[in-house]
């Protein structure tokens, strides 16, 4: 923060001791200011910056793992749909490429399908995780780019891969998803090495 001093000249003169009295208040405020100084920028108030920021990003991490977990359901079972209003916001939206025209969907919206397909008996399981992330957070916004993969209907072998870009808000009861936007893997357009885990963790 800068603080800007305006002086305004004026026709008044001052006797010394108002000369006087005028530099040791300015004194004895720079004194004050650089004690402030010191104390913001001590090796303990460092740390419990660091300290928070830690804790919001292993809890935003915890919001996209919760996502991803309440997708995944095993043959048998299927996903608690009420479930998903815990993870993300009652506004939030869904954007994917299913051609080269992006495709937005509300929360609703995309659990209804969801449930369809499953009901319908054309997904049987679901498994997708994260395979590498990471958060960018500003005060109580957040972003988390997450490649995945996706099992349907097998463990066997990976039906898709993709990226997806999470967006996050910090709220009273704890971080949200606002929105997500993906793009998946495919013929000329391959997952980045930086978005790859073997690539981040040699």
């Amino acid at each position: 923060m800068k603080f800007i001093l305006f002086l305004k000249n004026n026709d008044y003169s001052y006797s010394k001791l108002s000369i006087i009295r005028t530099l040791l208040s300015a004194l004895l405020l720079f004194t004050i200011s650089a004690c402030n100084n010191q104390v913001s920028t001590s090796p303990s108030g460092d740390s419990t910056k660091t300290e928070s920021m830690s804790t919001d990003d292993a809890a935003i991490k915890k919001a996209v793992d919760d996502a991803y977990a309440w997708i995944s359901f095993k043959k048998g079972s299927k996903p608690d749909y009420e479930k998903i209003h815990d993870y993300f916001m009652p506004t939030a939206i869904l954007g994917f490429f299913p051609n080269d025209t992006l495709q937005v969907l509300s929360l609703e919206q995309f659990v209804t399908g969801y449930k369809n397909m499953i009901d319908q008996g054309q997904i049987q399981s679901f498994y997708e995780e994260e395979m590498y992330g990471k958060t960018d957070q500003y005060g109580r916004i957040a972003q988390r780019l997450s490649s995945y993969k996706t099992y349907i209907n097998t463990m066997d072998s990976v039906s898709e891969r993709g990226v997806n870009s999470f967006q996050l808000i910090k709220t009273p009861a704890g971080w949200k998803i606002s929105s997500i936007i993906w793009d998946t893997e495919k013929k000329g357009m391959s997952i980045p090495d930086k978005y790859l885990p073997q690539k981040n963790n040699p």
